[in-house]
């Protein structure tokens, strides 16, 4: 379902009174989305219960493929958390949010090279393009440029603009650093993203490690 531009849809996925208030994520969680084998994503609300959301039982149920997506907090004041998440949740990709209004941020950076730094592909997904000048979103574009083909990162970015764009750069993400406009208000770009989430191959083999001997982390 799509936003109204005020954060409505934020109430599905936020834990605390005050994320919802302030709009910022401080905790990290998971949610499921689930894809049919035709690439159908699986998510929402229920058909029959207008009023409910699927429960993540009945989305592993009726799916073929199903993803994990992390919620990590983006501001600064909570970058230990972010920083505990992705080290400790053995992340496939990253999906990382830039404002297109706006310039990268210092935060912005901090993420990718985070990413990197433990070897995880990412995607870039410019938000808000809805009523965004086109000024602004080029220079926003020029900029994150500039931060993915830094020494420190070694990235190229590579627009997405069709399905062919997801075909040609699948098993080249190591050297390319997809990118994505989207808007949770008009739905502008959110099926591209979903067929790219649909089509990500695997980064790990958990079924090889069956023999492996059995660890169980307990964190205080």
């Amino acid at each position: 379902f799509l936003d109204d531009g005020r954060g409505s849809s934020r109430t599905a996925i936020m834990k605390h009174r005050h994320e919802i208030e302030s709009g910022r994520t401080s905790t990290a969680t998971s949610h499921l989305l689930g894809f049919r084998h035709t690439g159908e994503p699986i998510a929402g609300r229920d058909k029959i219960r207008a009023n409910k959301m699927k429960s993540e039982d009945e989305i592993a149920r009726e799916s073929y493929r199903i993803i994990t997506l992390m919620d990590l907090a983006g501001h600064e004041k909570y970058l230990k958390t972010t920083i505990h998440g992705v080290s400790s949740g053995m992340a496939d990709y990253g999906l990382i949010l830039v404002n297109s209004r706006h310039p990268p941020t210092h935060m912005t950076t901090h993420h990718l090279n985070l990413c990197c730094s433990f070897g995880i592909p990412v995607i870039v997904v410019f938000t808000k393009v809805d009523g965004c000048p086109e000024h602004a979103l080029t220079t926003s574009k020029k900029e994150l440029g500039k931060l993915l083909r830094s020494p420190e990162i070694g990235k190229r970015p590579f627009a997405i603009k069709t399905e062919q764009d997801i075909a040609t750069c699948m098993g080249k993400l190591h050297a390319l650093a997809p990118m994505i406009d989207i808007s949770c208000v008009t739905g502008e770009g959110l099926d591209l993203l979903r067929k790219m989430l649909f089509t990500l191959p695997k980064r790990r083999r958990h079924e090889k490690k069956v023999e492996r001997p059995f660890e169980f982390l307990v964190e205080d």
